[in-house]
């Protein structure tokens, strides 16, 4: 008897709580999210009119310089290049089969393109070559 005087309080106590529930003030019990909708993504972008050009890339800004000295293949040749935004500009060297230099210095941008100068020096003769060795001494 006394189980069943056990259960009755326990279901009365579970009733009364569920009804606690069911009549809290609106402001405490706040409304069920609905799990279907889409979370709304907010950019905080201000407004680009249709005229105006934005890029979305980095300033192109570099330099570098490299240099092959392969007396063995005779493969012997410089070279170096530097750009700020549109403007590059730049030289290259290169030893030629008959002991020419090729010189070329170059220089594009967007209002004349690209433009290159070449330069070439008169290969150096064997003898020429043994006269500037004596010079040295």
């Amino acid at each position: 008897m006394v189980f069943k005087l056990v259960l009755l309080v326990l279901f009365a106590a579970c009733a009364h709580g569920r009804l606690f529930t069911y009549y809290r003030p609106a402001d405490l019990h706040p409304e069920p999210a609905l799990v279907h909708e889409e979370p709304q993504l907010v950019f905080d972008h201000h407004h680009i009119s249709e005229d105006e050009h934005v890029d979305y890339y980095a300033y192109p800004k570099y330099e570098f310089k490299y240099g092959v000295n392969d007396f063995h293949t005779g493969d012997i040749k410089t070279h170096h290049e530097s750009r700020d935004g549109d403007v590059v500009k730049g030289q290259y060297t290169v030893v030629e089969p008959d002991g020419s230099i090729r010189t070329v210095d170059y220089t594009a941008d967007k209002h004349n393109g690209f433009n290159a100068v070449v330069h070439r020096t008169a290969p150096i003769t064997p003898h020429e070559a043994a006269h500037y060795k004596f010079a040295e001494h």
